[in-house]
């Protein structure tokens, strides 16, 4: 099918373009419409061949499935399982005892590609998951090729190849790569040049409607959830904003032009960014007030930064200490590094160096833009850092500063397809360029002289001649890069070359550079969702009708994935480790002292799996299944119901149940929606096993009440004497609020679009 569908694809492909080229072909001036669709197939065809082995079902990559099969794969399985059945999912009751899923920004369940693909196709495999993240980098390089092609530098936009050179460098790019298993992140960054590029035409042209497109586009963006790559959007938009009035400034303005108008457009999308994304940000920020985030310290923030020394190693070559997770070596963590490839590195110093006064002028906002990234993903080894969480809110939320290095990514980029240009199209020459590539050259040789020196006098030890063999193996590809752009650059300058001929091999040398850097990096044959696959156990589970949870933070590392409740349809008081949990959950998780207790009683577990062999306390836990695949299932002779009743004077601040307990009885349980029934001498207060949250409202016999909490945690009803049925929804206010905003946004965006009329139509002064 993967075939039949790539066949169907290409002949689209063809066909479109060779309708574009007769109509541009009869067009005068041409337009070349049909040379970008070129350009766009292509990329295509290097992102697919970057990723053969991924997509043809041989490999599977990450090697263990990183985040996408650990927490994207179930969690979105969870969210495609409840829209399937015709319900949002706003409560997810499988992990961490329950918790709130629309304040889960992670979960992604609103952005339209997946929304779609749940919608479509509920049960997907894993390896579509997969197959997004390939998209998302198709999409990514995509962007830049377009954002190349609408920047101005001041009159034309850079030459095709060097924009398709540009988007090859972005698409391959370390901070994309690095996080292949994180789709989330992928997802949010691949629009990133595609917002730039409708802020900038709208900047250019100064018609609102772009402004308009660039927010809705942001926000769509953001549906993805990954909210710290939200953030470099904006800051990327605020860069390219402060800088086009600066330059500006230094420009001659057309009569009319209004230097003030970029700060206007940027508000614009701003607020219609946040009006269109509010059905999710709404709840996202109310979670951060509940979620175990909020506790981060300063030195939790700074976690994964990009120290100085990855860095300047990072800049020729991603693998001197290790480019995957099972090679990786050094005192610092393994982070994103400022890789773009040495071809790409030497096509942007020759923009930086090479570019003519008028392109300069623009592109320093790019090289600033770049060098903030760079400074910023420093974390802990700058002051900068530090600052930006006190000047930026929630700033102080996200750790892995080194993620900033997607900064440094886009402008470096943009100032390569400069430099490729300088040198393809003007063969311009300059001696300190020469010398930056003879020393660069002389630096990289020194390097694989020592790391081939080690691998001769350390073979005695295995550590020091692995790391010698990695590290001579990355500066051998970097050498043989380098050399091959200096052969390319002087022989063009020298016009041994044709403008076609060294705008092929140039892309040809980048795409094989970073090919032989990370193609085959963090790689596996072996199927990452085995951790989800036991089908006895499940089974097992799955056959007792009661309403209960499982324990399954015991230990099981290797042998069952943390979050295989949200697949299963099972309900577990665990979970991957996940910052954005409940800080409630994790505090009484912490106060139950051990599964001994009846505090630990009250979360409903009434099954434990544990490793065969693995002890449990006696007397309360007998085991009643397996082992099976190195799993023992126990069952927990005391464990409480999901709902009971205590007596009307209980100390909710500090219950402790009662070795026997009234039952309710569960009517109806969704996970946004229950029903218990009880029946009592005398009133009381019903307990329920379900974690307190904001947005969950309940009735007593059809009249409203108010929810209190249990231990700081659980919830608790007042009833009546008598049979009493209590109710209780989920439906934040603020996921109303975001909808309403979102409708505003709507409203906002039409206005853009179809009231404000252009005000001028020339190309702008900056």
């Amino acid at each position: 099918m993967t075939l039949i569908w790539s066949a169907l694809l290409i002949f689209i492909w063809l066909v479109v373009m060779g309708q574009l080229y007769r109509r541009d072909r009869d067009r005068q001036p041409a337009h070349g419409l049909w040379m970008d669709v070129l350009a766009g197939g292509l990329l295509w065809g290097l992102v697919f061949g970057f990723f053969w082995r991924t997509l043809s079902g041989a490999a599977y990559q990450p090697a263990d499935g990183g985040d996408l099969v650990s927490f994207l794969f179930p969690t979105y399985r969870f969210a495609a399982a409840e829209l399937a059945q015709g319900w949002l999912p706003l409560w997810n009751p499988t992990l961490y005892g329950g918790a709130p899923f629309i304040g889960d920004i992670q979960a992604g369940f609103l952005y339209p590609p997946h929304l779609a693909l749940f919608l479509i196709n509920p049960n997907f495999p894993y390896a579509t998951l997969q197959g997004l993240a390939v998209g998302h980098l198709f999409w990514a390089g995509l962007g830049m090729y377009v954002l190349l092609r609408t920047l101005r530098w001041p009159e034309q936009p850079v030459s095709r190849p060097a924009a398709f050179f540009a988007a090859v460098t972005f698409a391959f790019a370390d901070p994309l790569l690095i996080h292949f298993g994180n789709l989330n992140l992928i997802a949010v960054l691949s629009w990133l040049p595609w917002v730039l590029a409708a802020f900038v035409r709208g900047l250019q042209t100064s018609r609102w409607l772009w402004p308009g497109v660039a927010g809705l586009l942001f926000a769509v963006s953001s549906y993805a959830g990954h909210a710290q790559s939200t953030l470099y959007i904006g800051l990327a938009l605020v860069i390219l904003t402060i800088g086009w009035m600066i330059t500006a400034a230094y420009e001659v303005r057309p009569a009319g032009a209004r230097p003030w108008q970029p700060l206007g457009m940027l508000l614009a999308t701003a607020l219609l960014t946040a009006l269109l994304a509010a059905p999710i940000l709404l709840p996202a920020l109310e979670l951060t007030r509940y979620a175990t985030r909020a506790e981060f310290t300063y030195q939790d923030t700074v976690a994964y930064s990009l120290a100085p020394t990855q860095m300047l190693a990072g800049l020729v070559t991603p693998s001197l200490f290790g480019r995957g997770p099972a090679l990786h070596w050094s005192l610092w963590e393994r982070v994103e590094l400022p890789y773009l490839g040495a071809t790409a590195l030497i096509a942007a110093f020759c923009g930086i160096v090479l570019a003519l006064p008028a392109q300069r002028r623009r592109l320093w906002m790019w090289v600033g833009m770049a060098s903030f990234g760079l400074i910023v993903a420093l974390g802990v080894y700058t002051v900068v850092h530090g600052w930006l969480t006190l000047l930026l809110p929630m700033f102080d939320q996200f750790r892995a500063p080194a993620r900033a290095i997607i900064l440094w990514t886009l402008g470096m980029s943009v100032t390569a397809a400069v430099g490729f240009d300088a040198v393809a199209v003007r063969a311009a020459r300059a001696n300190v360029v020469t010398a930056f590539l003879k020393g660069g050259a002389a630096l990289l040789a020194l390097g694989v002289i020592i790391a081939y020196t080690l691998l001769f006098v350390m073979q005695a030890d295995a550590t020091v001649f692995l790391r010698a063999s990695l590290a001579a193996l990355a500066l051998a590809i970097a050498v043989v890069a380098w050399l091959g752009a200096w052969s390319l650059i002087a022989a063009r300058q020298h016009r041994r070359l044709t403008f076609g001929a060294f705008s092929i091999l140039m892309i040809a040398l980048l795409y094989i550079e970073l090919a032989a850097a990370g193609a085959y990096t963090d790689i596996s044959e072996t199927d990452p969702t085995q951790g989800f696959q036991h089908d006895d156990v499940i089974t097992f589970l799955r056959g007792d009708a009661d309403l209960f949870r499982i324990d399954t933070r015991t230990d099981l590392q290797g042998l069952w994935q943390p979050d295989a409740a949200a697949l299963a349809g099972l309900q577990d008081v665990g979970g991957i480790d996940n910052p954005l949990a409940l800080r409630s959950y994790a505090a009484f998780w912490e106060a139950t002292g051990g599964r001994a207790t009846r505090l630990y009683d009250m979360l409903n577990v009434k099954y434990v799996l544990v490793k065969e062999g693995a002890p449990l306390p006696e007397g309360k836990f007998e085991k009643v299944f397996g082992p099976a695949q190195g799993i023992e299932v126990y069952a927990n002779r005391r464990f409480l119901p999901r709902a009971w009743v205590a007596p009307a004077d209980a100390d909710l601040d500090n219950l402790l149940p009662p070795d026997a307990v009234a039952p309710a009885e569960v009517t109806a349980y969704a996970p946004t929606r229950m029903s218990f029934t009880t029946t009592t001498p005398h009133p009381g207060w019903l307990i329920m096993s379900e974690f307190w949250y904001p947005g969950w409202t309940a009735t007593v016999n059809g009249v409203a009440t108010e929810i209190e909490q249990v231990n700081g945690a659980l919830r608790a009803v007042a009833v009546p004497a008598g049979a009493s049925t209590v109710t209780l929804t989920y439906w934040p206010s603020t996921l109303t609020w975001g909808f309403l905003a979102a409708a505003a946004g709507i409203v906002f965006l039409a206005f853009l679009t179809l009231w404000l009329r252009p005000k001028s139509t020339s190309t702008g002064s900056a």
